[in-house]
């Protein structure tokens, strides 16, 4: 078992998710992560698609703005180091005002997510790489919350905007009336409990990442892995590698990798530690942690996400 403590509200110190070679779908190892952030410690992060795509299959949020969007348990990070946790989905919102209609809502269904399907409107982020991947697909171009052109087929992102993707089916239908050049377009993420089904106010934690199933919840064991959608035996049941992120009653934020566990086990010997809050993060191969220009813990594989703790 190896541990690092972080004094998060030390002023000198930042922690965020940190996204391999900073373009998702990307691997790299944990200490070229932490070498690409300027990072003092690291541990790796969320789920993702090993072998596949290598996109994640966790929340994340960096510097104020979602960049890929799942329920599970959310560590989120405030600028002056409070820490929350919570059992939590993100609702994606994209609004086009265009002047002609009374309607702007453009019903989004993904966030920098892979997809082919015609009927889909996704937004797309500089962090889903320098073009859009789908031929077929009709992109609107945003740049400053203003659409400044609209193409056809594969299209650069704006570094300092997105783009607005539409499937070839959905570009067919009504919505693309109200999608001019010029138009305002706005997009948004907002952060719901899974455990009330209400919206939670998040604007004060600018960083954050999601993984599970929770641990610990204010002191105490609470696993609920089918509410996170993570009730599968890898996750769950399977003694493996185990890399765990949480906090403990004095605020301080704690990286944990453990030998071999399951969640249960993982849970007893974080509330033992003195964590009040913890969660599950990507463990078996994906566990590693960094700290000081060395592994503690060393991953049997290149990661898409980390945590890492920067100094400012």
């Amino acid at each position: 078992m190896n541990e690092v403590i972080i004094n998060v509200r030390d002023p000198h110190i930042e922690v965020q998710p940190a996204i391999a070679n900073h373009e998702l779908g990307t691997t790299a190892t944990l200490a070229q992560i932490a070498q690409q952030n300027h990072a003092i410690a690291a541990i790796n992060g969320t789920f993702f698609d090993a072998g596949g795509d290598n996109f994640p299959a966790g929340a994340l949020e960096i510097n104020g703005q979602f960049v890929y969007n799942e329920k599970g348990t959310l560590l989120g990070i405030g600028a002056q180091g409070q820490l929350t946790m919570l059992r939590a989905t993100e609702e994606l919102s994209l609004n086009v005002y265009d002047p002609t209609n009374p309607i702007s809502n453009m019903w989004p269904w993904f966030l920098n997510t892979l997809s082919t399907n015609p009927m889909r409107v996704s937004v797309l982020t500089p962090f889903y790489g320098p073009r859009t991947r789908d031929s077929s697909s009709v992109v609107a171009e945003v740049e400053n919350n203003k659409i400044v052109a609209i193409h056809d087929g594969i299209t650069p992102i704006p570094s300092n905007g997105y783009d607005i993707e539409i499937g070839a089916g959905e570009a067919k239908t009504p919505i693309m009336q109200r999608v001019h050049v010029g138009d305002r377009a706005v997009w948004g993420d907002t952060v719901v409990s899974l455990d009330t089904g209400k919206t939670v106010p998040f604007s004060a934690y600018p960083n954050a990442i999601g993984a599970g199933p929770m641990l610990l919840n204010n002191g105490r064991i609470d696993i609920e892995p089918a509410k996170e959608g993570l009730d599968n035996y890898e996750v769950v049941d399977a003694v493996t590698l185990r890399s765990v992120v949480g906090f403990n009653s004095s605020g301080q934020l704690v990286f944990l990798t453990i030998h071999d566990a399951n969640v249960y086990q993982e849970a007893q010997i974080a509330k033992a530690l003195g964590l009040t809050y913890a969660m599950n993060l990507d463990g078996g191969s994906s566990t590693g942690l960094w700290y000081e220009g060395r592994y503690l813990t060393v991953p049997q594989r290149a990661l898409a996400t980390a945590i890492v703790v920067e100094e400012r």
